[in-house]
């Protein structure tokens, strides 16, 4: 039998002052330095899901994917980070081999995707989407999700394009990805939010949204046509049934309940 040797597990240390990082915590809790990505070793970003994964990471934990080390792009911008406010430049980040590029910040390591690039994204995932999902498969991949620690900042973002208050959507209505979002510039995505986006559409659940909404549509149009109106109880013609095209005199049951209660 091989000899199993023990080895302390890895701790994220402030650059600054040593002090381990403790759990969610986006800067130190004894000097207040910043963590930077590189300490929260999430520097790598997998070019086939887009997931947050360790630098020293062979391959993706989320997709295994095979990951081969490049040089990132990092270049200062002057957009400021809408969850961690002034102070907080975003820099260009490219994604993966997909063309695009993003705007990342380093401490909080949110991205924030223009809305044609988005679009790119998402038809690009919906080239080899599952069929709709059903809804134990909705279920494990909304409990599968990491647990990632709430991004301080204030609830209504502004936008890093025209500082206007974004909207906070729930992405695709029930996937449970909140996102804000700028009808004119683009989407913001706190950590893990983008793969996680990407892979709702991967499994099928843009398209269970979809049907979802279709059902819905459909049942508001049923209840739409079989609508009883109830008139006034003294009026002699009685209810009818908006839509129905029946004879008003037929309707008697709603007219005789709204005489009954009156």
């Amino acid at each position: 039998m091989p000899r199993v040797t023990s080895r302390d597990a890895a701790v994220v240390r402030c650059a600054s002052c040593g002090g381990p990082r403790e759990a969610g915590r986006l800067s130190c809790s004894y000097c207040g330095s910043d963590f930077t990505l590189h300490e929260q070793d999430l520097e790598t970003i997998c070019p086939a899901c887009l997931a947050r994964i360790s630098n020293a990471a062979k391959f993706c934990h989320h997709c295994a994917t095979p990951i081969a080390p490049e040089e990132i792009a990092a270049d200062p911008t002057d957009r400021g980070c809408p969850a961690c406010g002034p102070g907080h430049t975003l820099h260009s980040r490219s994604l993966g081999d997909t063309g695009f590029s993003a705007l990342e910040c380093t401490r909080c390591a949110g991205l924030w995707v223009g809305e044609a690039a988005f679009e790119a994204l998402e038809a690009r995932e919906r080239e080899t989407a599952a069929p709709a999902a059903d809804a134990k498969t909705i279920r494990e991949e909304i409990k599968s999700r990491p647990r990632v620690a709430p991004t301080p900042g204030p609830f209504y973002r502004a936008c890093p394009v025209c500082s206007t208050a974004m909207t906070r959507i729930n992405f695709s209505r029930i996937s449970g990805i909140l996102v804000d979002r700028c009808r004119e510039h683009g989407i913001w995505f706190d950590a893990s939010e983008l793969d996680a986006a990407l892979r709702w559409i991967q499994i099928g659940g843009e398209k269970a949204a979809q049907r979802r909404d279709a059902d819905e549509a459909k049942s508001r149009a049923s209840q739409e046509r079989f609508k009883i109106v109830l008139p006034d109880p003294n009026d002699p013609r009685g209810a009818h049934v908006a839509g129905s095209g029946r004879d008003e005199s037929r309707e008697l049951f709603p007219w005789l309940l709204a005489l009954l209660f009156k």
